[in-house]
C-alpha cells in the first residue's frame, strides 16, 4: 500500500509511489456513487417483485375459489378489502354450504392459504391473507361469487366489479376476471 506523500511536480520531483488526498476523496466519492445508484436500482427492482408477487397471488385466489366452486359444489365468496375495511388490505375465501351455513354470517372463512401466502389468523382456523406478504393496497373492496351451475361455474360481482387493483409506492395492477373466470392481468 502506498503511502500519502507531500506535493512534487515534473520530473526531478521528490513524490513517491502514493494517492494524494484529493484522488482519495475522488475515489471515494465515487464509489459512493455508484452504492447510490445500485440501492435506487434494488428498491425499484424490489417494488416491481412484490407487485408481480402480488398480482401472481390474486390472480391463482381467484382460480382457486373457482375450483373450490366446481369440485366442492358449493358457492364461494372471494372477498377483498381495501384499508378501511374490517381486515384492511386483505382478502378471504367463503363457502356457502348446501345446508345453509355461510362462513360470511360470522366472519369464519376456513380456507387455509396456498403455499407461498400468508395469512392472519384468529387461532381458530380461520385466514385472511396478506397479499404480497402484506406489502401491496388494494386499491377499493371487491366480493365476487363463483357459483356452480350444473357442469359450468360462473362468476359474478356482489360489490366492486370484476377487477381488482393492487397498488405499492406508485405502481399498480389490475387483475380481471371474466363471468367464465378467466383470468387476466
Amino acid at each position: 500500500m502506498g503511502k500519502i506523500v507531500g506535493k512534487g511536480k515534473g520530473k526531478g520531483s521528490n513524490r513517491q509511489g502514493g494517492f494524494t488526498v484529493v484522488e482519495l476523496a475522488v475515489s471515494i466519492l465515487l464509489v459512493g456513487i455508484s452504492l447510490s445508484v445500485v440501492t435506487l436500482a434494488y428498491a425499484s427492482s424490489r417494488r416491481s417483485m412484490l407487485i408481480t408477487s402480488g398480482t401472481d397471488e390474486v390472480e391463482s385466489l381467484m382460480r382457486r375459489a373457482y375450483n373450490i366452486a366446481m369440485q366442492e359444489g358449493v358457492d364461494v365468496y372471494l372477498q377483498f378489502w381495501d384499508a378501511s375495511g374490517s381486515h384492511p388490505n386483505r382478502c378471504a375465501i367463503y363457502r356457502v354450504y348446501p345446508d345453509g351455513r355461510d362462513e360470511r354470517d360470522n366472519d369464519e372463512p376456513t380456507e387455509t392459504p396456498p403455499p407461498g401466502v400468508s395469512a392472519d389468523t384468529d387461532g381458530e382456523g380461520h385466514f385472511w391473507f396478506k397479499i404480497a406478504e402484506g406489502s401491496v393496497s388494494v386499491q377499493s373492496p371487491v366480493t365476487l361469487l363463483f357459483r356452480r351451475e350444473g357442469a359450468l361455474v360462473t362468476v359474478s360481482s356482489v360489490q366492486g366489479g370484476m377487477s381488482v387493483t393492487i397498488t405499492l409506492s406508485g405502481l399498480s395492477r389490475t387483475i380481471t376476471i371474466n363471468e367464465r373466470g378467466e383470468v387476466s392481468s
